[in-house]
């Protein structure tokens, strides 16, 4: 899925986030400004963001983040030249943001981790037996057409080597979803393969 700030769509119209001043995504066609939408401030604050682009350029995400450890998006369905606005995701806690769309693009899926570093283990959370967790993230999906979105908390268990090789460790993304059947998650560990649906809470116990 493209990623940026600008866009060359397959019938040559451009589209451009700006917001350097006010926040717009804009239609341009031939060097013009055919069509133009302003995205009102989040009321959290605004530190950036971008968009993605589906692969069939049928959807454009406007992600973005407060500066706070917090994030949200917007989705728009691309209608000629017009720029519809079809879902809007309040800020969430969290940072590092990714997402992908199914392969017939009826979900998008956002992955959210809580944090993007460090885990150690000294700052984890204790379960009622005395064993430490981490709540490392969420999986957030979303019914394009029903327009629901169901979250889902993953949950960490650290194996005893965590310290050295994972406290530093990028962010956990979503690398693919064949259609309806899994979720594959690129962790710190390695990949994860999760059957959809999804449980609210999944735990993971990486060796």
């Amino acid at each position: 899925m493209k990623k940026g700030t600008h866009f060359i769509l397959n019938n040559n119209y451009e589209i451009l986030l700006n917001d350097e001043k006010d926040i717009t995504l804009s239609i341009i066609s031939n060097g013009k400004t055919i069509y133009s939408v302003l995205v009102e401030p989040p009321s959290g604050g605004y530190g950036g963001g971008f968009l993605l682009l589906s692969p069939s350029e049928q959807y454009l995400v406007f992600s973005f983040y407060s500066g706070e450890s917090e994030e949200a998006y917007q989705l728009f369905k691309i209608n000629d030249c017009i720029l519809e606005s079809i879902f809007e995701c309040d800020y969430l806690c969290g940072e590092g943001a990714s997402y992908i769309f199914s392969d017939n693009e009826a979900v998008l899926i956002q992955a959210l981790p809580e944090s993007v570093g460090p885990w150690f283990t000294d700052d984890a959370m204790t379960d009622e037996n005395e064993h430490p967790f981490f709540v490392y993230g969420k999986i957030n999906i979303l019914d394009i057409q029903k327009k629901t979105m169901h979250k889902h908390t993953l949950i960490v268990y650290p194996s005893d080597s965590w310290d050295n090789d994972m406290a530093e460790a990028e962010p956990f993304f979503i690398s693919k979803v064949p259609e309806g059947h899994a979720l594959h998650l690129i962790m710190p560990w390695g990949e994860e393969v999760l059957s959809l649906p999804l449980n609210d809470t999944i735990i993971f116990r990486p060796e």
